[in-house]
């Protein structure tokens, strides 16, 4: 999947800000170095993205933001890979929204089979969880076994993923 190189070389155009720090002004070099941990993290978000096997997606829970409730659980994989194929367009890190959160996707995937463990003692594991909010077009990404959360605007992403609440 195309999507984890086309995010990552966006999201390294957009935290160019590092170069700031060549230019010896007060502060710049903590905006740098955020900046920094800020392009790392969405470097290791896009190799998630890419590195998710879509042959292998167990399920996606659609879940109503605000109670929590199951709107809709979808085990096409087709149907998910499609959701998920607008974040290979133009994407820009974002700060979290204002608006309320709408929709939560969990991407359930099957754990790996370790040596000398039977097919059927495998369990699922969220591997990934998308927010969408109310009116926006940011998506909050966060990669649940690693904790890395990040916010990005996408109005196809975020509109793709709408259409699976439905």
């Amino acid at each position: 999947m195309r999507a984890g190189t086309v995010l990552a070389a966006l999201l390294a155009a957009t935290i160019a800000l590092p170069l700031t720090g060549c230019f010896e002004l007060p502060g710049l070099d903590d905006i740098a170095d955020q900046a920094e941990d800020v392009a790392s993290q969405a470097q290791e978000l896009a190799d998630t993205l890419s590195d998710v096997d879509w042959g292998k997606v167990c399920r996606l829970v659609v879940r109503d933001a605000q109670t929590g409730e199951v709107v809709r659980e979808v085990t096409d994989q087709t149907e998910i890979q499609n959701a998920f194929e607008p974040f290979s367009e133009e994407n820009g890190i974002a700060t979290e929204p204002d608006a309320d959160a709408e929709y939560i996707f969990e991407l359930w995937e099957p754990e790996t089979q370790k040596l000398g463990q039977s097919a059927d003692d495998l369990k699922e594991y969220k591997g990934l969880e998308v927010t969408t909010y109310e009116g926006s077009p940011v998506v909050g990404i966060e990669v649940s076994p690693i904790g890395l959360r990040l916010y990005l605007t996408s109005q196809s992403a975020a509109d793709a993923l709408r259409t699976l609440a439905v």
